[in-house]
């Protein structure tokens, strides 16, 4: 009879493809017999490169997630010992196998390692020593962290009490919290069982499900470790699935977690600011009606209330809704906890052998003006005061996030001579006083500043997100700088606005990656030094804001050591501003954000700008545009810009532009969102064209202009006002709904049937402007389809199947997942035909579209898709209608029909009885229904419908809708 292997690995095929292979890789053993890997993947999934005699492969329909696919994979297995490897994590050559040695030698239930950031290196004396036949209630940090990832489990302990991952949800912690408390020991160990990737997120399942597993395991914890539960409900009330669930589950969901609610510690419960003590006691009590409007104050209005004095006591408490009803405690209101030291350091750098710090330290709600601040290094007992000069820092003000308090003279620096500071472990710290209140912590870094660590006169110089500056006496010679890898040692800027980096070791292209989008540039080598010039890329528009990682060939580029103690100031270019960041060990990173200057960004600056007079005079010959907040040129203004050049090339046209993602045509002016210039181009304008519902809440239309909302599909599902009653439908307030709707003068529609809805939707009681969508004008100009095609790549001999889905509600904020198996549809389609990808712009950043389909998601305009498309498929997406107007087969790929209808959106029609097509719910269907149409008769057998459907919503669309608009503008006659 064969042995069992000593260890089965369990690996669901899921993320991107090359992180997939990576991983697989890393998991083969030089002693295959020892190792078993468990590929979980969905039916049809392609072979995998890196699988090997150890390997096997165990399929799960598509759709499958993660834990019921880990589930498969642990039934399968079958080595003495089990652990779960994530495809998006390297695992280092026989670090699982390591654990489970440990496991046969000390016959405990469990062992837990340590997980560490890809490319990171070992810093430090070396690892932690291994602590053996441990427990959680003797090492209670054992707690935090709840990644399976990270254990190897004895598969008789598994299998003995019944451990199993909960189905529909991505959280580890109906695994690893009982593990950790019903193991009779655990053995911890320093060893690094997987190396994380930066930059990936991180799935999250619904969160009042993961907020029921926490409180379920929590229940656990207090049978058998009573003593462990105030710090896990403590950890519970940090926990992200806390805030989603408090901040956006449906009010039904949270109902059945009352009772667990309840049993939150007063410890833990008492130390949570204000808005969550109230969030819990509503959703406690079952006060669903107070909960929503709690969440709607936080989510518009929470950065204009700021704190009140009331009482005889003069005490603080938030000036919140529901202040003062008698049925809640007011407690729930008090501020305490709500006045929070925020110090930060924004710009660290070791200059003529003293280090330079500078940064901000304010109370949360209290203004900054006249406060105290005091900086000291602290070890143990000891203190060495350091001296604080007070400077302007009105960055402190706009990142905030509140409107009410002004922290411009919270800002700080001082110098700490190394030199003279005794050798030890020092620590920074602050002291405010400001309104009678004093806090005291320590000084961290501010967001964009990373992670650094460098040597200065005999002491290491770390600087953490967690920890803040910390001074440590080095032991050693300094490490030498690494020259393996691509070592930038020269940073400068052109005058066109480009990054030149040179450097030494390999880089024959050097490539910015941000999630799932990526920029790469060459790299020139000359005498063993490489340069690249990072800019604008092939496709014409930078990187977009966010944080960049640079690599060259797979591995991190990283700054030489003077640049990470003394890093370039940031620096602007066109739309951006640009800062070098970088981590511990050196990586380099670019953080992009919009060029807006302090009195620009913020709620504090947006207050200010509101209650600013603004000063009359006429118009301007202008018409400014804004097409999905400044994210693109495109739909139906761009459709209007177009027109009104050609019909008046005197008027000045604009566009807003969020992030500089987009070209515009010669002669025509771009502005930042939210700038001055942006400002003034609203308040001066004789046109604003836009085709979303929302303006900067500053904006006030001066007397004379003219303002046409186009808006931006014809509505199949609910929208605005009747979408009030939508479980997980986006909310907006009436009140603002009707004020931005009051601005409008004309209200495009693009049919009929959307008249009317539009109108009572958004609370719109103006001119109605029946004219079609201007942004159809274009599929219906054949040279608009052949220019589509050549920009796309596309012969006119192929065919192209373009999908389409729309977003869900219900998953905004989570790691975004096409439903469709893109992959299996590619795989099954005539081999003349193509397979394009356009995901919504919402979710497309987190997407892994296979290299089998065309991803033309960042394509600059839907119309163009559409043009160039011979079969559309999609789900509710608002593209059926537009894409009826050239009369080619539409397939609707609609597996949660129900869902979506009955409880995320709600439709104004019976979809299912009127889609012009096929109706499907599998990859197989859709396959054979794209065929049907294009190629078989099905077409015929949907013609009727097909032409009515054309007749409902098209019947306007004669490719004359944007010259209809604009002598409406104008006045015009046509």
């Amino acid at each position: 009879m064969t042995e069992p292997p000593r260890l089965s690995v369990v690996v669901p095929l899921r993320g991107r493809r090359e992180h997939i292979e990576e991983c697989l890789t890393s998991l083969r053993s030089p002693t295959p017999r020892d190792l078993e890997v468990v590929l979980v993947a969905d039916e049809g999934a392609p072979r995998l490169s890196a699988a090997g005699p150890a390997f096997r492969l165990v399929t799960v329909p598509h759709g499958t997630d993660a834990a019921a696919a880990r589930n498969a994979g642990a039934a399968h297995a079958t080595g003495v010992h089990l652990a779960f490897a994530d495809p998006r994590r390297v695992v280092p050559e026989g670090a699982h196998l390591r654990l489970a040695e440990a496991l046969e030698t000390t016959g405990s239930d469990l062992a837990c390692g340590v997980s560490r950031r890809l490319g990171g290196r070992a810093r430090g004396p070396g690892r932690e020593a291994d602590v053996l036949r441990t427990h959680v209630r003797d090492r209670p940090g054992l707690l935090r962290d709840t990644s399976a990832a990270t254990k190897v489990f004895r598969r008789e302990f598994w299998d003995r009490h019944g451990l199993s991952f909960a189905a529909g949800l991505e959280d580890d912690v109906p695994v690893t919290v009982p593990a950790l408390v019903l193991a009779e020991a655990t053995d911890v160990l320093g060893e690094v069982v997987c190396l994380t990737r930066p930059g990936v997120r991180e799935p999250a399942g619904e969160p009042a499900r993961v907020l029921a597993a926490l409180l379920d395991a929590g229940e656990l914890v207090a049978r058998h470790a009573p003593g462990l539960r105030p710090a896990y409900d403590r950890q519970v009330t940090e926990s992200a699935a806390f805030r989603a669930a408090l901040d956006t589950a449906p009010a039904g969901t949270l109902a059945p977690l009352a009772t667990g609610l309840g049993r939150l510690c007063r410890e833990a419960v008492d130390g949570l600011p204000a808005l969550r003590r109230l969030q819990l006691h509503l959703a406690r009590h079952g006060m669903a009606a107070e909960l929503d409007l709690i969440r709607e104050f936080a989510e518009h209005e929470i950065r204009d209330r700021g704190v009140l004095r009331r009482g005889p006591l003069r005490r603080r408490v938030m000036d919140y809704p529901l202040r003062g009803d008698r049925r809640l405690p007011a407690r729930l209101f008090d501020a305490g906890n709500d006045l929070r030291l925020h110090a930060r350091l924004d710009d660290v750098r070791l200059r003529e052998g003293r280090l330079r710090l500078a940064g901000y330290a304010y109370i949360a709600h209290l203004g900054s003006g006249g406060s105290r601040i005091e900086l000291w290094l602290g070890r143990k007992d000891e203190r060495v005061a350091l001296p604080v000069r007070r400077i302007h820092r009105p960055e402190a003000t706009a990142g905030s996030g509140q409107s009410v308090v002004c922290h411009d003279e919270s800002g700080f620096e001082t110098e700490i001579d190394l030199g003279r500071l005794p050798r030890g472990r020092w620590t920074l710290h602050a002291r405010v006083r400001a309104g009678g209140v004093t806090r005291t912590g320590p000084v961290t870094a501010a967001r964009d500043m990373g992670e650094r660590e460098f040597r200065a006169d005999g002491f290491d110089v770390v600087l953490t997100r967690d920890r803040g500056l910390v001074l440590r006496a080095a032991a050693g010679d300094p490490p030498e700088e690494e020259t393996g890898g691509p070592l930038v040692t020269g940073l400068r800027w052109t005058k066109a606005g480009e990054l030149v980096l040179t450097g030494t070791g390999p880089a024959a292209r050097i490539v910015l990656e941000r999630g799932g989008e990526r920029h790469s540039w060459p790299a020139t080598t000359r005498e063993g030094r490489w340069t690249a010039t990072i800019g604008r890329t092939a496709a014409g528009p930078p990187p977009r804001s966010g944080t960049w990682r640079i690599s060259a060939g797979g591995v991190a580029v990283r700054l030489r050591e003077a640049f990470v103690a003394d890093p370039p100031a940031p620096h602007v270019t066109g739309t951006h501003e640009v800062r070098v960041r970088t981590t511990r060990d050196a990586d380099l990173m670019l953080v992009i954000r919009p060029a807006l200057g302090p009195d620009e960004r913020g709620p504090y600056a947006t207050r200010r700008r509101r209650a600013a007079p603004r000063p009359a005079g006429p118009l301007r010959n202008a018409a400014l545009f804004d097409s999905y907040g400044g994210g693109q040129y495109s739909c139906n203004p761009r459709a209007v810009s177009e027109e009104l050049g050609r019909h008046d090339p005197g008027v000045e046209l604009v566009w807003v532009t969020r992030d500089g993602q987009f070209t515009v045509p010669d002669g025509v002016r771009t502005v930042l969102y939210g700038s001055r210039a942006h400002e003034e181009a609203l308040r001066t304008s004789r046109f604003v064209v836009a085709n979303r519902r929302t303006q900067p809440s500053w904006y006030a239309k001066p007397p004379g202009q003219l303002f046409v909302q186009t808006w931006h599909g014809t509505p199949l599902k609910r929208l605005g006002l009747d979408a009030r009653d939508m479980p997980h439908a986006q909310r907006v307030p009436a009140d603002d709904l009707r004020r931005q709707a009051g601005t409008w003068d004309v209200l495009i529609s693009p049919n009929p049937f959307s008249t009317p809805i539009l109108s009572r939707a958004f609370g719109y009681e103006g001119e109605m402007l029946e004219s079609g969508y201007p942004r159809n004008d274009a599929l219906l100009r054949p040279g608009r389809r052949r220019a589509a095609r050549r920009a796309l790549g596309l012969p006119e001999d192929r065919r192209a199947v373009l999908y389409a889905p729309t977003w869900r509600d219900d998953e905004v904020g989570r790691p975004g997942r096409l439903r469709l198996d893109v992959g299996r549809v590619a795989a099954a389609l005539d081999p003349d035909a193509v397979l394009l990808v356009r995901a919504h712009y919402l979710v497309a950043d987190d997407l892994d579209i296979p290299p089998e389909v065309l991803d033309v998601s960042r394509f600059p305009d839907m119309a163009d898709l559409l043009a160039a498309a011979d079969v559309l498929v999609t789900d509710y997406s608002s593209a059926m209608f537009d894409f009826a107007v050239t009369g080619r087969p539409m397939v609707f790929f609609a597996d949660d029909l129900e869902r979506y209808r009955d409880e995320v959106r709600g439709f104004y029609f019976d979809f299912a009885a009127r889609a012009p097509g096929p109706v499907v719910r599998t990859a197989g269907e859709v396959a054979e229904a794209v065929e049907a149409v294009a190629y078989g008769d099905a077409a015929s057998a949907y013609k009727a419908r097909y032409d009515a459907f054309a007749r409902d919503f098209c019947p306007w669309d004669d490719g004359q809708a944007a010259g209809r608009v604009v002598a409406r503008m104008t006045r015009s006659p046509r």
